[in-house]
C-alpha cells in the first residue's frame, strides 16, 4: 500500500518494500514521477543512479 505522508510541509509516499527491493531502490535512489496525457502517473528512475550489487544481498 502506498500512503501520503506530510513532514514539515513536505509530501512524501511511501513505496512498498516489495516494490523497492525488486527495482534494486536504496536510499539516495533518484526517481521522477511523470504524468501523462491521461493523468497517470508513472514513476521513472533516474539514469546515473547506482544499483544494489546482487553480491551483497
Amino acid at each position: 500500500m502506498v500512503r501520503v505522508v506530510v513532514n514539515n510541509g513536505q509530501y512524501k509516499l511511501t513505496i512498498p518494500k516489495d516494490l523497492a527491493n525488486s527495482k534494486r531502490w536504496t536510499k539516495g535512489t533518484k526517481l521522477r514521477f511523470v504524468e501523462d496525457l491521461d493523468g497517470r502517473v508513472f514513476i521513472v528512475e533516474l539514469e546515473g543512479t547506482e544499483k544494489v550489487n546482487d553480491e551483497l544481498e
